[in-house]
């Protein structure tokens, strides 16, 4: 004689049934990411922005969400969102997804000797040198071969720009010097050098072995407070027990060639910003003999293992 089962053996029946059905049907990959997006910005209203949606819709996604699970994933504050236990459990398993999906999406792409055909949108995000000297040609072999992939580039600080991929604002960034790094993913990128730019009649112009100590002597033209060059000038000259003299703080590389050009003083910027229009601007580019000029920029993103096929494919190009 059989047995009678229990009202809540087996998949198709007992009260789990209905909440796994509905979970089933309402938890889908775009929700996930709205999830993940609002978490990492802290704010609707910034998730929506980074996913071009309007807040009203990612709203009535994550209220849906929790409707299914039956449980509330996010505290609502006056100044953003912060999350419960139940969606700290949630992000957890929904980067585990979505992570999950990327690599399935990369080996689907690597039976294919054709990758030509990857789509994705790139966020990255550089400092000045970075977007004005390497990247432009760089993405534009990258994009060339790619031409089904999109990249938003987004300018910063060296300090900016890891602070962007450390919060999710970026899936990649380019920076120098020695930002705090401990929770990314680090690999040298390129190499560029520093060199003073000063008015064609200074009494420096023509030097080949200048050190920069000497540079104090001198007005400087001063950088923005957080620029990797300015903070590497400031350290330097206390380490030498100098003062900085200076008439004058601009930001951005074109501004110090300008102010150079108006007899405002020296400063330092990378070559390639002097090389090509030196002689039009009636400035001059020196080198410095310090070996701290040659400057290797890294790249930086959060975990390899969770990159989509995009980044991934234009990580490996920018650090072949």
């Amino acid at each position: 004689m059989q047995k009678n089962r229990p009202e809540n053996d087996g998949p198709e029946s007992g009260p789990a049934s209905p909440f796994r059905s509905q979970l089933v049907s309402r938890l889908d990959l775009v929700t996930l990411r709205l999830f993940i997006a609002v978490v990492e910005e802290a704010s609707i209203a910034k998730a929506a922005e980074r996913e071009h949606m309007a807040p009203s819709a990612v709203s009535k996604r994550l209220a849906d969400l929790e409707l299914a699970l039956r449980v509330p994933l996010l505290e609502r504050h006056r100044r953003g969102v912060t999350l419960t236990s139940a969606g700290e459990a949630l992000l957890s398993h929904s980067r585990r997804i979505l992570r999950d999906l990327t690599r399935l999406e990369s080996e689907m792409a690597d039976f294919s000797a054709e990758t030509k055909g990857a789509r994705g949108h790139i966020r990255a995000s550089a400092n000045e040198s970075a977007l004005f000297g390497f990247f432009p040609d760089a993405l534009g072999r990258f994009m060339r071969d790619y031409p089904s992939i999109t990249v938003e580039l987004r300018p910063d600080t060296s300090t900016g720009v890891v602070h962007a991929v450390r919060e999710g604002a970026a899936d990649l960034g380019i920076f120098w010097g020695d930002q705090p790094v401990d929770d990314l993913d680090v690999m040298p990128c390129y190499v560029d050098r520093l060199v003073v730019v000063a008015p064609a009649n200074h009494p420096l112009v023509g030097r080949r072995n200048l050190r920069f100590e000497e540079l104090l002597d001198h007005t400087l033209i001063m950088q923005e407070p957080y620029s990797s060059i300015q903070v590497l000038v400031e350290r330097l000259a206390s380490e030498a027990g100098r003062v900085l003299r200076s008439r004058i703080r601009v930001a951005g590389f074109d501004a110090v060639c300008r102010m150079a050009q108006a007899e405002l003083g020296i400063g330092i910027v990378p070559d390639y910003f002097v090389t090509g229009r030196a002689g039009a601007m009636h400035i001059a580019e020196i080198p410095l003999d310090e070996p701290w000029a040659s400057r290797l920029h890294k790249l930086c993103i959060r975990q390899a293992e969770e990159l989509p096929i995009a980044t991934r494919l234009l990580v490996e190009f920018l650090t072949a």
